[in-house]
């Protein structure tokens, strides 16, 4: 039987779990909240993940620690994953809190494998945090939650009306099929048009549709799972850079530098030593 050991703390409308798990003889995990949840990876080997979100399937790899699942309320999330001992940390937002905040109707959208480099420190900061009574870890502890939940209100918020959502949308096997394609060609050029003849759409409406479902474009999506599948290669392949750069859809080592730095604010070389460091 996997091992498995929890703690979590609360500050004001902000509540954290962490857990550390033995997933050697694989794992799986289901969830359906009344809150918003934000899924971290924190660290440790996982070789295989499989997710999915309301039944659609997403198989991106393996994560690299920092990489953010957001979950909306009322959304059903599912993930089965195999590796070693890993640590992750689940943070839930009650709507209603977020929903009095200045230009929020409460809603986030959803994200998959993504990269936020505040949400990932922040929320590693407020773990630290748990089990610390004193006055300042407490006053830290209930700043980091209002700053957590003002960037998810920025950054997150759920482009619908009242009514739904807005315009045309993906189906299930329409999006399970742009999944699959960018996932199987991150190394090849990925055209819109071609997502579109895919999706059976326009450009146009793809580019609406394709919001609604992934609370990205699919030019913000391709690179994002790039550079995940970059950081993933730089944390457990002994590739040097120019190669896993051509591998992943970049035209040269400076090009994937550049973006590398621009989203993750390291270098590739300084994220592979970092990770080996703390490995």
């Amino acid at each position: 039987m996997a091992e498995m050991t929890e703690i979590q703390g609360r500050w004001g409308a902000v509540e954290l779990a962490v857990t550390r798990e033995d997933i050697r003889a694989a794992a799986s995990w289901r969830m359906r909240e009344a809150r918003h949840a934000v899924i971290v990876h924190l660290g440790g080997p996982m070789r295989q993940l499989e997710t999915e979100l309301d039944g659609v399937a997403a198989r991106p790899g393996p994560p690299a620690a920092g990489d953010i699942w957001v979950v909306p309320a009322g959304r059903s999330y599912a993930s089965q994953a195999r590796g070693g001992t890993i640590r992750y940390g689940v943070l839930y937002l009650d709507p209603e809190s977020l929903s009095a905040l200045p230009g929020s109707d409460g809603r986030i959208a959803p994200r998959f494998a993504h990269r936020d480099e505040f949400l990932y420190r922040a929320i590693e900061r407020l773990a630290e945090l748990i089990g610390r009574d004193d006055g300042v870890s407490e006053m830290l502890g209930a700043s980091l939650g209002q700053a957590l939940s003002l960037h998810l209100v920025q950054r997150y918020r759920a482009e619908e009306t009242a009514s739904g959502p807005r315009g045309p949308l993906l189906s299930k096997p329409a999006r399970e099929r742009l999944q699959e394609h960018i996932h199987a060609r991150l190394g090849e050029r990925i055209t819109l048009d071609d997502l579109a003849d895919i999706a059976g759409m326009s450009t146009h409406n793809l580019l609406v549709a394709f919001r609604q479902a992934f609370g990205t474009t699919p030019a913000q999506y391709v690179i994002a799972q790039r550079l995940r599948r970059v950081r993933w290669l730089l944390a457990n392949s002994a590739q040097d850079i120019t190669a896993i750069a051509l591998e992943t859809g970049f035209a040269s080592h400076s090009h994937l530098t550049t973006a590398f730095r621009r989203h993750v604010g390291l270098t590739p070389r300084d994220f592979r030593r970092r990770w080996r460091e703390d490995g």
